[in-house]
């Protein structure tokens, strides 16, 4: 006799997320009015329960995100399966996916030395802004 429905990993893990913390910031609250109480000689203690805090909250973002991301990923799985199309089947003129199409490159005009743009030659001998 089943209790309750199998849940997906995705639910699991949103529910771990936000126990933990969840659980995490209670814990700190309960410090936090510890160390109130009871004043702590330096302050290096506030710095940890601030960080505790963080992380709590912190895990439960992630709980509630995981949890969004649960939901979306189970709305996709449950639509209608996709076509799969054969190469035998699928139209002469339709690309393979998968296999990026690059476009040429444009023809560049060849350089040879010795001679500039003009396909005159360059004097050999000759530098700018010389004084001969």
């Amino acid at each position: 006799m089943q209790i309750s429905r199998p849940t997906s990993a995705p639910v699991q893990t949103s529910l771990v997320y936000l126990t933990v913390g969840c659980l995490t910031i209670v814990w700190t609250a309960v410090w936090y009015v510890y160390l109130l109480n009871h004043p702590p000689e330096s302050s290096g203690h506030f710095y940890w329960v601030a960080g505790l805090l963080l992380t709590g909250l912190t895990l439960v973002i992630i709980g509630l995100a995981v949890g969004h991301i649960g939901r979306a990923s189970k709305a996709a799985e449950s639509s209608a399966p996709m076509a799969v199309v054969s190469p035998s089947e699928a139209p002469a003129a339709a690309p393979v996916v998968g296999q990026p199409v690059v476009p040429a490159a444009p023809a560049v005009p060849a350089v040879h030395p010795g001679v500039n743009g003009v396909g005159q030659p360059v004097p050999a001998n000759t530098a700018p802004n010389s004084i001969p």
